[in-house]
């Protein structure tokens, strides 16, 4: 027989290792490779044997080997006795160690008898409460020149090989803490270095980097750590004993719950290199498997193993095999992703090789270490690639914002000169105006000079800015009264407030000391946030007030609008920024206001602050130095009359007045009487003016609204021929007002026209998906507006002629047999009732001249018109089917209202012929018109079969259908319908007074 791997210098021979002359006091660990003395089916105790069969017997057994040949397969538990004699010399007592590797759980370990150590409970434990089998080192002193080791233990894992398939190593103190020690701390040392990039991980993640890249990194090292943790000397299980059927789940889900998120980081990481449909499959895949592996039975996931190698194994081979394609393509840092890739298939074929391994300790935390180092280098290297690109760009922004800071200053110079030329005629004409000046053209001229007052405001806010930012602008600072000032200032946003539900209140104590700021500038900050709180609030108060706080005056003004989102509060105040710059914000301008404030406030060596809440308003403030011994110069401040605000004065006058001839010419009704009706919807009264006043010259009558919702409520007053509307307006922009309206009326029904200044390609096609017919881009062509307008309007009246000659083609095209079995009763009732015939023949005489008479072709036709075409066709069927025929007439003497021709008509003849003529018996017609306060309301109704109006309506009968359309046209209403089968139909609609 062969025994290897004995300690130098030891004697081996069967079941025994002769340690005798072998100096022991120098290090020496052997793997104790030798026969055993087996006792299977026998449970072995040296003085006081208890066995739980009698029937063993003693054979040799080589380790490391599976004990399953020495027994048969009648029971799945086997349990069995190593015995293994040491020969020493007789000396003073020497410590050594045992290394039980993992393999039987339960065991005991026995030394010359006495119990040494342990791994759970061999006469209790079974299958499902047997622990996590893991390797022990034991310590004992042999103290005698011949000493028994008994390892005796039960097999309660049916799925693993039975006895020891792993070396027992056998050695000195010395040597077997030095092995267990340099184990056990490669463990823990690369799981210190695993937490110490989670950590980092944490820190960025905590810092604002909200990237998947970063949790997939996170999960990739907690499942590392885990999987580091259970394999080897499994130190998890010394801490958190569990059985061996959760270990085993614990230890497959760690791997697969590693390569998922492995493959998931990766993937995130080259996305913008490559995205292969492969790299989606397996994430899915192993996703699968860990369900499988936490809901499945241990059985299940042993006997489909084969899954978890081909997971582990192949996975790392294809990923490595992309990365190095991107590699081969010549993209930077990848091929640290490359040596990531290859580290993870080392690790993956070393997993492979463990699993045969038959070494007690068999850690291996390079490849790892590697993987985890080699991301860090990748990240590292795209870090500085984008820190490098963004230091390029920032040279490159920094360029081109003195370009643009440049440009803003010169343009802005440009303009001021004609426009100042412009304003300047249009002033000279308006004061040299003649008797014969007309006066509209002096309407237009002052309108000219509102728009170019306008321009010239919004160019001194540029100046400003760019003057702030150069820091070019100097104060000229004087002590001023903060009351007098104030209260001058709010006098002149006071007509702003007629008409709106806000009250503005000045809470300025008279007594308060006076500042130290520039006037000008001054009255600058307060009009800028007296105008941004007005423009914001809908209903309630602006209050103005202000307290001493040391050596300075703190002034707040606090409204109840629409208050300001916390994550805009940070930013309101940078240039150009809006609290909300979408279609719908409400009001417009350059969002430079508060950027100017802040930037005046802080000259003055005060400060300016934010508080709001949404929905129930916001608070500024901001301080000013406290003027010490000085005193306010007598000619105090007259804000009204102050240069620097003349020109605001007179562009804020000027725009209410335009409101209030838009609001006067509005409720008049038109503007120039037409059979075509246009409603122009815009938020900006200046643009319903110009727009009023471009269209005048064409026969259209014109009415404006100065938002979406005022739009809608005048399409439920009446009818128009076009809709002209602008995208951008405060509540419901442009593109919400269509899709209302393609609520009602399809394209031909109404026209839409928006004038739009988006002009991207995105834009336009939202605007036609929203409903609308055509678009002119701002600024516009006035010959190319009034093309496609006229366009349009010839659309919607080619519809409504197309509407008209279908009524009366349909009236015209007379039923044949309605024709026919007409003449056969006035051929029936010749010679029998030759007064009735007579009545027939007059009746239809009246119904075919009616019925091919022009005027059907018209929008509408007098009531008397209608009713004496419908007491024709009622006259006609009563004579033809006698009693069968019934008519209730319930209409008011005198009544005048106009109806579109061939409504009510059709209505009736609908009630006859598929309402009362069906029944045998007949039935009975009423025709209904009621006064009400604002409409007339018409009703048709019949006590004949009905249907079921649960269904499609209207869509069997073509004349309902046209009927319908023209009602809608003309006035904005539908047809109601109500039936019940077996008891009648009734149709209505309303006719607007």
């Amino acid at each position: 027989m062969n025994i290897i791997d004995v300690p130098e210098g030891a004697v081996a021979k069967q079941g025994t290792i002769d340690l005798r002359g072998v100096e022991t006091s120098k290090d020496f660990k052997r793997k104790l490779h030798g026969e055993w003395e087996f006792y299977p089916n026998t449970l072995l105790v040296s003085e006081n044997p208890k066995p739980y069969k009698q029937n063993g017997h003693k054979i040799y057994s080589t380790l490391p080997e599976s004990w399953d040949k020495y027994f048969n397969n009648e029971t799945n538990i086997h349990y069995g006795s190593y015995r293994l004699t040491i020969l020493k010399d007789d000396k003073k007592p020497q410590l050594y160690g045992i290394t039980i590797p993992e393999g039987l759980s339960p065991y005991e370990l026995y030394v010359d008898g006495k119990l040494i150590g342990s791994l759970g409970d061999i006469t209790s434990d079974n299958e499902k409460t047997a622990p996590a089998s893991r390797p022990i080192t034991h310590y004992f002193t042999l103290d005698s020149s011949e000493s028994e080791i008994i390892i005796q233990g039960v097999q309660t894992n049916r799925f693993a090989q039975g006895g020891f398939t792993k070396d027992i190593i056998f050695g000195d103190l010395h040597s077997m803490e030095r092995t267990k020690f340099f184990s056990i701390a490669t463990q823990m040392a690369v799981c210190l270095v695993f937490i110490f990039y989670l950590l980092f991980t944490a820190l960025l993640f905590a810092i604002g980097i909200r990237s998947k890249s970063l949790i997939y990194f996170a999960m990739i090292i907690i499942s590392t750590c885990i999987t580091v943790l259970v394999s080897s000397n499994k130190i998890l299980y010394i801490y958190m004993p569990i059985n061996w059927i959760w270990a085993y789940k614990i230890y497959y889900f760690s791997y697969i719950n590693n390569m998922l998120f492995f493959i998931l980081f990766l993937r995130d990481l080259v996305k913008e290199y490559s995205k292969p449909k492969i790299l989606t499959v397996v994430p899915m895949l192993c996703a699968v498997y860990l369900l499988f592996i936490v809901l499945a039975p241990i059985e299940y996931i042993i006997s489909t193993k084969f899954i978890f190698t081909i997971l582990i194994s192949v996975s790392p081979i294809i990923i490595t095999i992309f990365m190095l394609i991107i590699v081969i393509k010549g993209k930077k840092g990848v091929v640290f992703l490359l040596l990531t890739g290859t580290a993870v298939v080392t690790n993956s074929l070393y997993f492979s090789l463990r699993q045969n391994a038959t070494l007690p300790y068999s850690h291996y935390p390079f490849d790892l270490l590697i993987a985890i180092t080699a991301i860090s280098a990748f990240w590292f290297t795209q870090y500085f690639q984008t820190t490098l690109q963004t230091e390029k760009l920032t040279v490159k922004l920094q360029k081109e914002i003195n370009t643009k800071d440049d440009f803003l200053a010169n343009t802005s110079h440009e303009l001021r000169n004609p426009l100042h030329g412009m304003m300047s005629i249009a002033q000279t004409l308006l004061v040299k105006q003649d008797h014969q000046f007309a006066e509209k053209n002096n309407d237009d001229l002052k309108l000219l000079l509102t728009i170019g007052n306008h321009m010239s405001y919004m160019l001194d806010d540029l100046l400003d800015l760019v003057k702030l930012k150069e820091k070019t602008i100097r104060l000229q600072p004087k002590p001023i009264n903060v009351y007098n000032l104030t209260s001058g200032v709010s006098n002149i946003f006071l007509f702003m407030l007629k008409g709106k539900p806000v009250e503005l209140i000045i809470n300025i104590p008279k007594d308060l000391p006076p500042v130290l700021a520039d006037e000008t500038r001054l009255i600058q900050i307060f009009t800028n946030l007296f105008h941004n709180a007005i423009k914001f609030t809908e209903k309630g108060s602006i209050i103005c007030d202000a307290e001493v706080v040391g050596k300075k005056l703190y002034i707040s003004i606090t409204d109840t609008g629409i208050g300001i989102e916390k994550d805009m509060q940070e930013s309101i105040f940078e240039p150009y920024e809006q609290v909300d710059s979408s279609m719908t914000s409400i009001g417009g301008g350059l969002g430079l206001g508060l950027s100017i404030c802040q930037e005046l406030v802080i000259l003055h060596g005060g400060t300016i602050s934010l508080s709001s809440t949404v929905g129930k308003g916001s608070t500024f403030t901001f301080s000013l130095p406290i003027a010490k011994n000085l005193a306010v110069d007598e000619a105090d401040l007259n804000a009204e009359n102050d240069a620097s605000l003349s020109k605001y004065v007179s562009l804020l006058n000027n725009l209410s007045k335009f409101e209030g001839e838009i609001t006067a010419a509005t409720e008049k009704g038109s503007l120039v009487t037409s059979h075509s009706r246009v409603l122009i919807v815009d938020d900006d009264a200046v643009n319903l003016q110009v727009l009023t006043n471009v269209l005048s010259t064409e026969p259209y009558e014109i009415e404006t609204a100065l938002s979406g919702a005022e739009a809608l409520e005048k399409l439920q007053e009446g009818s128009f021929d076009l809709i002209i509307s602008d995208i951008m307006m405060p509540h419901m922009s442009g593109y919400e007002l269509a899709q209302r309206i393609r609520e009602r009326f399809s394209i031909s029904e109404l026209p839409i026209l928006f004038l739009t200044a988006r002009q991207q390609r995105e834009d336009i096609q939202l605007a036609f998906l929203s409903g609308a017919n055509d678009y002119v881009k701002k600024p516009m062509e006035y010959v190319e507006l009034k093309s496609r307008v006229n366009a349009l309007v010839r659309v919607k009246q080619t519809s409504e002629e197309r509407l008209r000659i279908e009524a009366a083609w349909l009236q015209a095209q007379i039923q044949p047999h309605f024709f026919f079995n007409t003449l056969n009763s006035i051929v029936s009732l010749h010679g029998v009732d030759d007064e009735q015939m007579e009545e027939l023949l007059l009746a239809f005489s009246d119904y075919l001249q009616m019925s091919f008479d022009f005027q059907n072709a018209d929008l509408v036709v007098p009531i008397s018109y209608e009713l004496k075409l419908v007491h024709s066709y009622i006259a006609i069927e009563q004579i033809r089917f006698g009693n069968r025929v019934q008519v209730i007439w319930d209409i008011p003497e005198n009544i005048e209202l106009s109806v579109p021709p061939l409504s009510i008509q059709t209505l009736v003849e609908n009630a006859i012929q598929h309402g009362i003529l069906p029944r045998i018996q007949g039935g009975t017609v009423t025709i209904r018109i009621a006064e009400a306060e604002e409409h007339f309301a018409i009703s048709i109704s019949d006590n004949g079969v009905g249907f079921d109006n649960t269904g499609p309506k209207k869509q069997t009968s073509v004349g309902l259908v046209n009927t319908e359309q023209r009602l809608k046209q003309l006035f904005g209403v539908e047809l109601t319908i109500e039936s019940v089968i077996g008891q009648g139909t009734t149709i209505s609609f309303p006719i607007p007074k």
